[in-house]
């Protein structure tokens, strides 16, 4: 990008917003202050806003039937239809860890405060159906990001590791890697690859290889890439003993990407799966190549301030900020 990228639209508003999500053309936001708002962009204003939380929105997930779940910081998980409560419940989780939704969106998992331990909770009823827990939880530390993709769940923790459980089976570890120096604060996950970063100011990207994948599984086997630079990584070849088939998950860093700011608060590969957006402390928003991970360019988006969360849809990306505003931005 040689010319200086301009946001597609702008919203100001008086209050810091801390997580969004778009239902067709209507963008959901959760603010610091507990507040949910309905903006309609077509026409780029509000058309309805409650108060949800005591406190900070964590997290926001628009579901399938016209309804949200909503987190928040004080240990809250509400279900919301039109402005009113459906259902909600109170779960020990009021760190950092934004809490996420199954495909079939039938479970959600959050980090709880107690070390190292993550819910699975039913996102209809609203209670909690299992826990995990690692054996080493006292060298993790707490649960500060996940992802959930296909059958498996993965954890980013304090100690820079990343754990891969299958959600079928929350009892058994599948694998376990240290990727970062420091506390991997986000990660995403597509087509055999997590990119996660951290307050080591790298972001990586490691590499699954799979043997004797069931057919229902959302992993490919594929062969890993050996003509990187950077060295292996420290790897922990975990099993699982499924209904169908015994499944090996092996993993790798490939590469590395250095960058000049503290790391990243948030990672999210776009749908299409050509680039992937690293949203910066210093309110930077970077791209990137999926395929060659090649830098593509910086958008300063909410310099100086943070992006406290985003989204990307189509060629889009949606980013919020401290500085009280939403970005709208259209890349390639």
């Amino acid at each position: 990008m040689t010319e200086v990228a301009r946001p597609d639209y702008v919203i100001r508003g008086e209050s810091i917003v801390t997580s969004l999500c778009r239902q067709n053309t209507i963008l959901v936001t959760g603010s610091e202050e507990g507040n949910i708002k309905l903006y309609d962009t077509q026409i780029m204003r509000p058309t309805a806003s409650w108060i949800a939380h005591k406190a900070q929105v964590m997290g926001l997930k628009a579901l399938d039937g016209g309804g949200v779940m909503s987190q928040g910081r004080e240990g809250g998980l509400a279900l919301w239809k039109e402005g009113q409560c459906v259902r909600s419940c109170s779960v020990p989780s009021t760190g950092f860890c934004r809490f996420a939704l199954s495909d079939d969106q039938r479970h959600c998992f959050l980090g709880l405060d107690e070390k190292s331990k993550v819910a699975c909770v039913d996102a209809v009823k609203l209670n909690v159906v299992k826990t995990f827990q690692p054996a080493d939880f006292n060298r993790k530390g707490m649960c500060w990001s996940l992802t959930v993709s296909g059958n498996y769940v993965y954890l980013g923790y304090e100690s820079g590791h990343i754990v891969l459980l299958d959600r079928r089976n929350l009892s058994t570890q599948v694998l376990e890697v240290k990727v970062h120096d420091e506390i991997v604060t986000t990660l995403d996950v597509r087509d055999n690859k997590i990119i996660s970063s951290s307050p080591d100011s790298t972001i990586k990207i490691t590499s699954l290889t799979t043997e004797g994948i069931a057919s229902d599984n959302s992993l490919q086997d594929t062969p890993s890439k050996t003509n990187q630079p950077n060295s292996p990584l420290e790897t922990i070849v975990g099993s699982l003993n499924s209904s169908s088939s015994k499944e090996k998950i092996s993993a790798e860093t490939p590469y590395t990407i250095p960058l000049k700011c503290q790391g990243s608060s948030q990672i999210r590969i776009r749908p299409d799966g050509k680039l992937f957006a690293a949203s910066g402390w210093d309110g930077g928003l970077r791209l990137y190549s999926v395929k060659k991970y090649k830098f593509l360019g910086l958008v300063e988006a909410h310099c100086p301030e943070t992006i406290t969360d985003m989204i990307t849809f189509d060629n889009r990306i949606i980013c919020s900020g401290r500085d009280c505003k939403i970005s709208f931005w259209t890349f390639y």
